[in-house]
């Protein structure tokens, strides 16, 4: 440890007492000591604090903790630090005593007790008063005396502190009149010891004349990994003085054994007795020594006692006899708690079964969730007797189940009930309640945003919503800093992404293979669904409800799908009615056809399975005029209304006498729309409508995807048979990203002149979709050149221009340009290739008409003169070559 700099002291000077000695005992010294630098100042300080610094040096522990990133841990080291928390047993006491030896320093500012006896080397200050006043520091020499000046010596050594002060006042007394004496310790003398045996460095050791035993211990570093805590030995003079048990002091706190040390003394540590590990439910599990007298109770005692979740009636003890193992059950109420131990032996103490007794459990969404002691004639609204006081307001109040658990705990059954039902008392809804039942409450909402977005949301206080966002904002920090803790560089966060189960969506693709339901169905993200939801807490009943299969193979489960709120896969509750399914799927949807619906049933029929389908009329089942009985693997289909359909919405756009956003009907088509929205106004350019459709652009979208891909194994296939043009890598990739990047449009070319003009027909009309989108533009006069052309620009149109003429207006073309595949794009978008022998003929010019665009494409097959030339003279060398090895046979 390095020396403490004025600026840290400073610094620690500052801080609270409590804190100072926190920091004192950190650095192993007295606060005193710390308190005497805090006070003083320059050098003085600083070689204090650099002596401060050295003896802080031996309270450091042998190993210094790994504080490096889990990146550069080796696959054992990562082990070992995600297993901090499920260590094995560790013997007690030996961490107390880890340390580096080295050797104490003579301690003047320490407290010495009246019985300390002094020797030679001993410095006793003496401050005299009285007619005049002087301060002697005298030391004890080798005659055991100390000199006073106009005293005389006095034999002091082999006295006791306190004696030694009452000789020296009583002297100054009588021998010089008129004086007083004022005695205390100066420096204290250093002495040798010896610490042998299991010590960590054994050897000798100068140390303080107030040293003791359990300090002996601290300057040889501690003991080693076999010593005995239980009978550290001091001997003096060839006898043992007396024997130390450590585990008094660490449990009790008891050192009256701790003797002070004489010069010469032996701190002797033997090899541990017998070892006995506890383990389990008490409060301080570890491998404890025992002496030959002691028993069970003396461990447990060691071991901080029992915890309050311990089950005393069966105690295990693993012994070692005769060459086997062997278990033996002790019940601790049975006063069976001084059975003798002996080494090696392995207590367990196991903890009380995790299930409560005579109980019953609210889950989901209630102001109270957890569990509730249940008595005879328990029923729900015992547990929830209000609709506000016991609910969260986004409860479901249509749809409870309750999860019964069979005697055995093998299997479970489900109850459904009406909440708001059973809190008003309805004796169908109102269930009667067994020990161990879980009464399970959803959210009206399935998805977190909406249940987010209530009304009641926005009557919170700026202070609620600050705390909200606070607690969002230290759980993204957490997700974090989690993520970060196991982020390197070789990609360990995917690693664990891999290796970590998704129970889950496992169990969600075995549940849809069940119900052949399509996998090709949008999954939902993981933090969609609320956290009260239907998805969330039926998973766990939905995974046992899987696995109970009956020896017939049918499945307590039901799938629910078409026009319903919440369609999916729900226990099979008993005695499970069609009326009931659609309660549990969140209701009908305002588009469900009521007149007809439709079970689809799996039946055995001779060995084979036959698919039986059941119709009913769902509005006399929800009426309760007829019930329709649910089984098992059951799958109910609620048809949408014929005909029906969402809002469709059309907008149009610019020369529209009204334009905006239309709601229309289905099969109505674009020449109505318009007719509706006041036709077009005088300015419209009707040859350049623009039509998009929603459908179109995600198709364009998709061939835009193929055609990158078909493009990525083409250059790859270059690339490998070495053909083509070679194209560097990141050209390529940069190539396909802006391939990739081009928005899609979707355009529906049309002639809106055929739509809305006098011959107009049903069959140049258009049907119309939702999210088709019309833009009619202002007349344009305008002819437009892209592509190989001087200069690619815009210009006026005007009758009798030819194609010839507008290329020369824009400077001509250039070398790379194909002149045999210049087309024009019309305003309406179609395409028109112009015939080769029309270009230069008065005719050309019939073709042109404003709005249109005129593209001059680059000629992929153009090869520059250096190029040409290059592979020339490539070509007539290599026939050089080969002529003049003909020429040679």
């Amino acid at each position: 440890m390095s020396s403490l700099t004025p600026q840290q002291i400073e610094q620690i000077q500052k801080l609270p007492r409590a804190q100072q000695e926190a920091i004192a005992r950190q650095f192993g010294v007295d606060l005193s000591e710390l308190e005497s630098l805090m006070k003083g100042g320059g050098a003085t300080n600083n070689v204090q604090a650099a002596q401060l610094g050295e003896r802080a040096a031996t309270s450091e522990k042998r190993g210094t903790d790994d504080n490096r990133p889990l990146s550069e841990l080796s696959p054992s080291e990562l082990a070992e630090r995600l297993a901090e928390n499920d260590n094995e047993l560790e013997p007690f006491g030996y961490n107390l005593f880890q340390g580096e030896p080295s050797t104490f320093a003579p301690m003047a500012n320490a407290p010495v007790p009246s019985n300390y006896v002094l020797g030679v080397g001993d410095t006793l200050r003496i401050q005299l008063y009285g007619k005049e006043t002087r301060s002697i520091d005298a030391a004890i020499d080798n005659e055991g005396q100390i000199v006073i000046e106009n005293l005389g010596p006095l034999s002091v050594a082999g006295l006791r502190y306190n004696e030694a002060k009452e000789l020296i006042k009583s002297t100054v007394r009588e021998r010089m009149i008129g004086m007083e004496a004022a005695v205390s310790m100066g420096e204290l003398r250093s002495m040798q010891i010896f610490v042998v045996g299991e010590a960590y460095k054994p050897g000798a050791y100068t140390v303080s004349s107030l040293t003791t035993i359990s300090q002996a211990l601290f300057v040889s570093g501690g003991v080693s990994d076999i010593a005995s805590l239980r009978n550290v030995q001091l001997k003096r003079a060839g006898e043992t003085v007396v024997t130390f048990d450590l585990y008094k002091l660490l449990t009790e706190g008891d050192a009256s054994n701790d003797f002070r040390l004489q010069a010469g003394d032996v701190v002797f540590i033997p090899t541990r007795g017998d070892m006995v590990s506890i383990s389990g439910e008490v409060l301080r599990p570890a491998i404890y020594e025992l002496l030959p007298e002691e028993n069970l109770a003396d461990a447990l005692s060691y071991a901080g006692g029992l915890l309050p979740t311990a089950y005393r009636k069966s105690v295990q003890l693993q012994r070692i006899s005769n060459g086997s193992r062997r278990v033996q059950t002790i019940d601790l109420t049975a006063s069976k708690v001084k059975t003798p131990l002996q080494g090696g032996d392995e207590v367990t103490v196991f903890p009380v079964a995790q299930d409560t007794v005579d109980s019953v459990m609210v889950v989901g969404a209630a102001v109270r969730p957890g569990v509730y002691e249940w008595r005879d004639d328990l029923r729900i609204k015992d547990l929830l007797p209000t609709v506000d006081g016991s609910l969260l307001p986004i409860t479901d109040l249509t749809y409870g189940i309750v999860v019964r658990s069979s005697d055995d705990r093998r299997t479970i059954s489900v109850l459904q009930f009406d909440v708001a039902r059973a809190i008003h008392g309805d004796a169908t809804a109102n269930l009667a309640l067994q020990p161990r039942d879980q009464i399970v409450l959803f959210s009206r909402y399935e998805s977190a945003k909406a249940e987010e977005n209530q009304l009641s949301a926005w009557l919170k206080s700026e202070s609620d919503r600050q705390r909200e966002e606070r607690e969002r904002v230290l759980e993204v920090y957490r997700q974090q800093y989690l993520q970060k803790l196991i982020t390197d560089d070789l990609g360990f966060s995917q690693l664990l992404e891999q290796t970590t189960p998704e129970r889950s969506e496992e169990l969600d693709n075995q549940l849809s293979s069940l119900f052949a339901i399509d996998d090709g169905q949008q999954k939902r993200e993981a933090g969609y669904y609320a956290k009260f939801s239907r998805h969330n807490l039926l998973q766990p009943i939905l995974y046992q409800l899987r696995n109970q299969y009956s020896a017939t193979g049918s499945l307590p489960l039901v799938y629910v799908d078409g026009e319903v709120r919440y369609p999916g896969i729900y226990p099979l509750v008993q005695g499970a009615d069609a009326r009931q399914a659609i309660a549990a799927a969140g209701g009908l949807k305002e588009s469900a056809y009521l007149a007809r619906a439709e079970i689809t049933r799996t039946q055995i029929v001779d060995g084979e399975a036959e698919a039986v389908y059941v119709p009913f009329n769902l509005a006399s089942v929800l009426q309760g005029e007829s019930a329709i009985a649910m089984q098992g693997r059951d799958r109910m289909q609620v048809l949408p209304i014929p005909q029906w359909q969402n809002t469709l919405q059309v907008r149009l756009e610019g020369e529209v006498r009204f334009p905006g956003t239309y709601t229309i009907r289905r099969g109505e088509t674009l020449q109505g729309l318009l007719e509706r929205a006041g036709g077009l106004t005088e300015y419209a350019f009707v040859d350049g409508a623009i039509f998009t459709r929603a459908d179109l652009r995600e198709a364009e979208r998709k061939r835009l995807d193929e055609l990158a891909q078909q493009l990525r194994r083409e250059i790859a296939s270059n690339v490998i048979t070495d053909s083509g043009t070679q194209v560097a890598y990141g050209e390529m990739n940069q190539l396909l990203r802006d391939l990739t990047n081009i928005d899609a449009v979707g355009r529906l070319v049309i002639d809106l002149g055929k739509v809305i003009g006098e011959h107009a027909s049903v069959a140049s009309d258009i049907q119309l979709k939702n999210g088709d989108r019309l833009y009619v533009p202002t007349v344009q006069s305008t002819v437009s050149i892209i592509g190989e052309v001087q200069l690619a620009s815009s210009y006026q149109y005007e009758s009798g221009v030819s194609l010839e003429d507008y290329i020369q207006r824009a400077g001509g073309m250039r070398q790379k340009a194909d002149d045999e595949r210049i087309y024009i794009v019309k305003a309406n978008g179609s395409v028109v290739v112009p015939e080769r022998r029309s270009w230069f003929s008065s005719g050309g010019s019939d073709q042109i008409e404003p709005g249109d665009t005129i593209v001059v494409p680059m000629d992929t097959q153009y090869m520059n003169n250096i190029e040409m030339w290059t592979t020339a003279t490539q070509i007539m060398y290599q026939v050089g070559v080969a002529l003049a090895a003909l020429s040679g046979l």
